[in-house]
């Protein structure tokens, strides 16, 4: 069973999302996958960001940074972004500010992108970010995610 907030799913790792869901209708989709278990700390955090999103080098290596690259996304040719993230639990877990942060930045961003308005002869940009995680833990990091 997936729960969706705001752009953002947690679904527990062996269950499956149904590409209706995670895909767009058409357009070219931008897929990237993290690991969670890389993320102990923000510098873990923005490296699987640059790495997997291809950040532009100009990237400052900060929270600020990264929610404006998020909320930019110019340097991409896609359109709909698909950011996964295995493994989330273990993300930023022995830091509850940041991991707080995180969550924040991937909600503001999928509700950026969400509110923005499609623009005239423009195809619409989406986001959206799955969180994976064991079954057993899925309602704590909702409610982690609900939070933000």
């Amino acid at each position: 069973m997936t729960q969706d907030v705001a752009g953002v799913r947690v679904i527990p790792t062996g269950s499956a999302l149904s590409v209706a869901r995670a895909l767009p209708p058409t357009g070219l989709i931008y897929s990237a996958r993290m690991r969670g278990q890389e993320m102990h700390d923000s510098d873990g955090v923005f490296t699987q960001f640059y790495e997997t999103l291809r950040l532009p080098d100009h990237f400052g290596w900060n929270w600020n940074a990264l929610r404006d690259c998020l909320t930019d996304l110019h340097w991409h040719s896609a359109k709909h972004f698909l950011v996964t993230i295995d493994d989330a639990h273990a993300a930023l877990s022995g830091n509850s500010e940041e991991r707080e942060i995180l969550f924040r930045t991937l909600n503001e961003t999928a509700n950026f992108w969400a509110r923005k308005p499609e623009l005239p002869g423009q195809e619409k940009v989406t986001f959206q970010a799955v969180l994976l995680c064991p079954p057993e833990i899925q309602g704590e990091m909702l409610r982690e995610v609900r939070a933000q």
